[in-house]
């Protein structure tokens, strides 16, 4: 008997388990002839089975099978040919202890670091893909290409390291980190000067490798001139501010100027900057079309610079949804055609009853068409003291909680909790956090 090992979604062992066998793809299938125990030592075995795997939000939809055939069809497996299952990280082995059938021994995992790294590479691979989407959906001229030269794959994977580490800029770094990274904590007024002010902060951060304080900048003359900005006009266009800046003749504004031109001498950077945080704040919560985009790309090189770093801030799984719309997807409906099989929605009639505000109110508060069914103890009804809710049934603890991402999944930052009562449960749904359900009862 040969010994293999295969990594398989965990929806595919369920299958095994249930159906006593299946078959799985040859690409993710490895013999080995050393022990199982030595098998962590063996890093190109984790590499060749991880190489054709699908990008995941959380450890446990993928897991490690160890299983013995004889030389034949070997990616057919029997469920009493399966020997051991290793989780991809130990959160994985906590959450399929959990999950799967209780007499099912779940081993320690066998490259736990490789696995971190394996999430970090296809981060990066999500990254670029966001701007490959932006490039599709607005038909940029530049080639993505050159873009791939100032943004390349170094600063990216910086960013996403920092990311993972949750560790903050520091030390001799590019300035696209610097920038991709920064966050504002000052309180700049929201719209296009703010911009501006995110600019300055972000470079001061880069000069002085570190992370500036807004307190120590604000007293600076290009900070000031921009507040000064602010406060004549609010509404001031991008266009406007660069010319009233480029205008200025006082020798600590164009000291400023001078120091960004030795940062980046090809292009503009406070144009790419500032491009870059007005989108960024724009589209931090959902990324659309616009027509006024295709007047932006009059700027030139900057625009698509900066285009490229906001695709790599939102990665695909933010801008998809628009990149289908904007295509469309040949699997999608045409638009005012129904499906055949779609039946017409009929409305129930609307009892004639009126409520106080206050009764309209805590309605409007608790209904949401995402939530799942659950209940929740309220005064007795019947013999079983509970009463219904919007139709939502209680979390059975230890439960998995992450942040909802557009489109379906879960995002990967912030990281998916275990949560074990009802307190914490309700204060990550709160923050609209949700439970991931991977087949709790799969029995």
């Amino acid at each position: 008997m040969a010994n293999y090992l295969a990594l398989i979604r965990k929806a595919d062992f369920v299958d095994l388990y249930k159906y006593g066998s299946i078959h799985i793809n040859k690409d993710m299938t490895r013999q080995f002839s050393c022990k199982v125990e030595e098998l962590p030592n063996s890093k190109p075995i984790f590499d060749d089975l991880s190489y054709f795997a699908n990008a995941f939000d959380s450890t446990f939809t993928y897991l490690f099978i160890h299983y013995e055939s004889n030389f034949g069809r070997v990616n057919d497996i029997n469920i009493a040919d399966v020997r051991g299952l290793y989780p991809l990280d130990k959160e994985a082995k906590t959450e399929l202890s959990l999950s799967l059938d209780p007499r099912i021994r779940i081993n320690q995992p066998l490259w736990p670091d490789a696995v971190f790294n394996l999430q970090k590479r296809q981060t990066i691979q999500d990254c670029k893909n966001g701007a490959s989407n932006i490039w599709k959906i607005y038909n940029l001229s530049d080639s993505i290409e050159d873009m791939n030269n100032v943004i390349n794959d170094s600063v990216i994977g910086e960013v996403v390291d920092e990311l993972f580490e949750n560790r903050r800029p520091n030390g001799e770094l590019p300035i696209w980190v610097y920038i991709m990274r920064y966050e504002r904590h000052a309180f700049y007024p929201n719209n296009t000067i703010g911009a501006f002010m995110d600019t300055v902060n972000a470079i001061f951060n880069f000069s002085q490798k570190r992370e500036v304080d807004s307190a120590e900048i604000e007293s600076t003359l290009i900070m000031q001139f921009f507040q000064h900005c602010n406060d004549y006009n609010a509404n001031m266009s991008f266009n406007e501010v660069i010319q009233r800046l480029y205008a200025q003749d006082d020798s600590r504004i164009t000291k400023f100027i001078n120091l960004t031109r030795n940062i980046v001498s090809d292009f503009d950077l406070i144009k790419v900057a500032t491009l870059f945080f007005i989108y960024r704040n724009r589209y931090k919560e959902e990324f659309k079309y616009e027509n006024g985009w295709n007047q932006s790309k009059t700027i030139g090189k900057e625009f698509s610079i900066a285009c490229y770093m906001l695709g790599c801030f939102l990665g695909h799984e933010h801008t998809y949804d628009c990149l289908y719309e904007r295509l469309p997807l040949a699997i999608f409906k045409l638009k005012g055609t129904k499906a055949i099989d779609e039946e017409p929605v009929v409305e129930e009639p609307v009892k004639e009853q009126e409520l106080t505000n206050e009764e309209s109110s805590n309605q409007s508060d608790v209904i949401d068409s995402n939530d799942e069914t659950k209940t929740i103890p309220n005064k007795p009804v019947g013999d079983n003291n509970e009463q219904t809710i919007n139709a939502k049934v209680l979390p059975k603890f230890p439960c998995k909680m992450g942040k909802p991402k557009k489109g379906g999944g879960f995002s990967k930052s912030p990281k998916p909790k275990m949560v074990n009562n009802m307190n914490k449960y309700l204060e990550l749904e709160s923050l609209g956090w949700k439970e991931i359900k991977e087949d709790n009862k799969l029995w």
